[in-house]
């Protein structure tokens, strides 16, 4: 079965990105996705003209990625799989569904944060699932709630 094509346009924080930026694709924290496109262009790159029929501007920042089949690697790719998104290696809101062929999707990120504790939520919310990812939460809260005491006494 042929790959799943996404394509479109990637901002964080509402700006585009630099060219050559990576853009991962994973079904089920599996990396599913191979990126490059052509020899010489790996990453995002800048568009030069617009495509009004998916909203490209001039300026920019788009990507192409192929998200392998289960066929051509096992665990990955099948009919109405979940596809998350990472942009430099930070979670994008939107997610796909793998359908082989075409997928226009415009990607949007913001910039890593932390809330104070020393804990770094995105990396949770970009591939933890199940049990690993409630424990990481669950060690997060606790890690929260001790610094609020802390700052209490």
């Amino acid at each position: 079965m042929p790959p799943a094509t996404f394509f479109g346009t990637v901002t964080v924080d509402g700006r585009s990105v630099s060219d050559g930026t990576e853009v991962v694709a994973l079904i089920d924290s599996k990396v599913c996705s191979q990126e490059e496109k052509e020899p010489d262009r790996k990453g995002t790159w800048t568009a030069t003209e617009a495509n009004p029929e998916y909203s490209i501007e001039s300026g920019d920042s788009l990507y192409v990625v192929d998200v392998v089949s289960d066929s051509q690697v096992p665990g990955c790719g099948t009919n109405g799989a979940i596809v998350t998104f990472l942009i430099s290696e930070r979670p994008a809101h939107q997610r796909g569904l793998w359908k082989a062929g075409s997928n226009p999707l415009n990607l949007t990120s913001e910039p890593e944060t932390s809330d104070g504790s020393g804990f770094n939520w995105w990396p949770a919310v970009a591939g933890g699932s199940g049990l690993a990812a409630a424990a990481v939460i669950a060690a997060a809260l606790w890690q929260a709630r001790r610094m609020a005491r802390r700052k209490r006494a």
